[in-house]
């Protein structure tokens, strides 16, 4: 059996994080992000739902009432003190068919780590010399200290979860978004090892990290950092995530064309009533 890093979670266990109040607050936010995107011309190409994840964050602040932590590279971004368990949030762009369909393809990446010093230093070097184990070896290095230090700020903190909300890329019917997550593993570190078949001269590909049939993590020499994607049609299909559906469909419209005036805002603000949104659990 593989001793994993990373471990999915069961759709059962992401609903456990998610009672009424959750869900009502997160449809409030996303309903909110829906309406602030902005219109594309005619004839021009559908654009990708953009929210940042800082508010993607504070989504999560409001709707499981814990505490934000940390900035930038701090390994969790929320923290329940109730409960002795934080999460990292990730937002993972996923690629949609026309109807809206998940495609079976690898979503965008997601940083788990970079640095610029200690694993980063003579990097290139180490991979011109084709030194994986070495480079493998650094990173794992850095990602035990990562949480390490985390466990000096909160000594009492039981579980370490990444949480993601799955984004839709350019699609023309309807928005949905998905919510995943997963718990790590960390005495599961010593198992990590180089991925011979598709480390290649710029990425280190790692095996244990995730099961493969659920997505990858590499070392990424040109950002000197470690990345994880995910093949969010087989966390789906397993019954590893929790579908968010919208009716929210993108309009092309010349704004030029329209007289936008106050009283064209109070109509679009209108339309936000007619928006439906639901958790599919």
């Amino acid at each position: 059996m593989e001793k994993l890093v990373i471990q999915p979670l069961k759709q059962s266990e992401l609903a456990n994080f998610l009672d009424d109040k959750a869900k009502n607050i997160i449809r409030y936010f996303i309903i909110k992000s829906l309406f602030s995107q902005p219109e594309t011309k005619t004839g021009q190409k559908d654009l990708p739902i953009q929210i940042p994840k800082e508010h993607i964050e504070q989504w999560f602040t409001q709707a499981l009432n814990v505490k934000p932590v940390g900035a930038g590279s701090y390994p969790v971004d929320i923290y329940n003190d109730r409960e002795h368990w934080g999460a990292d949030i990730k937002m993972l762009n996923i690629k949609v068919d026309e109807l809206g369909n998940v495609r079976n393809l690898e979503s965008g990446e997601a940083s788990l780590g970079q640095n610029f010093s200690d694993a980063g230093i003579n990097l290139d070097v180490l991979f011109s010399s084709k030194n994986y184990e070495e480079i493998k070896d650094k990173w794992v290095k850095l990602y035990k200290k990562k949480y390490r230090d985390l466990k000096k700020d909160y000594p009492f903190i039981k579980k370490i979860y990444y949480f993601f909300i799955l984004r839709p890329g350019v699609q023309k019917v309807g928005a949905n978004f998905y919510f995943a997550g997963a718990v790590l593993n960390l005495k599961n570190l010593n198992s990590v090892s180089v991925n011979t078949l598709r480390t290649t001269r710029n990425s280190v590909f790692l095996n244990n990290f995730i099961s493969s049939d659920y997505g990858n993590t590499k070392i990424y020499k040109a950002k000197k950092r470690l990345e994880l994607r995910i093949r969010p049609k087989r966390w789906i299909d397993d019954n590893k995530a929790i579908k968010i559906t919208t009716s929210f469909n993108s309009i092309k419209i010349d704004l030029r064309e329209k007289n936008i005036n106050e009283k064209y805002l109070q109509e679009q603000i209108e339309k936000i009533k007619d928006i439906k949104l639901n958790f599919e659990v």
